[in-house]
């Protein structure tokens, strides 16, 4: 199995379980799975022309998803749906930034 293929595997594994955990109540373990699940998507998915795009929409998604859950401006299941969504893309995110902070600070 390629890597391309486990990087897609897992970014829809992250999805599915992001909607499933808005109806169904979960633990904790769950959002850290989320978040390890997005990891394995950073690093096989997001290349290095891509990385600007991917950091930009994950900021407009993070913000998005702190300004609909502080107003409650959706019901109680999509807010939960969205917070897991969010916490499987900023275990992306955070691969994703780290590594571009690297290669800027290398190539000085």
């Amino acid at each position: 199995m390629n890597m391309e293929r486990i990087g897609r595997i897992a970014f829809y594994a992250g999805l599915i379980v992001s909607v499933a955990a808005g109806f169904v109540n979960v633990g904790p373990m769950a959002v850290t799975g989320l978040m390890v699940l997005g990891i394995i998507v950073g690093l096989l998915n997001v290349t290095g022309s891509e990385v600007q795009r991917f950091l930009t929409g994950t900021v407009a998604l993070l913000l998005a998803g702190f300004v609909l859950s502080a107003t409650d401006a959706l019901g109680a299941t999509a807010t939960t749906v969205l917070a897991h969504f969010v916490a499987f893309v900023a275990g992306a995110a955070l691969l994703v930034a780290l590594r571009e902070v690297y290669a800027v600070t290398k190539a000085k």
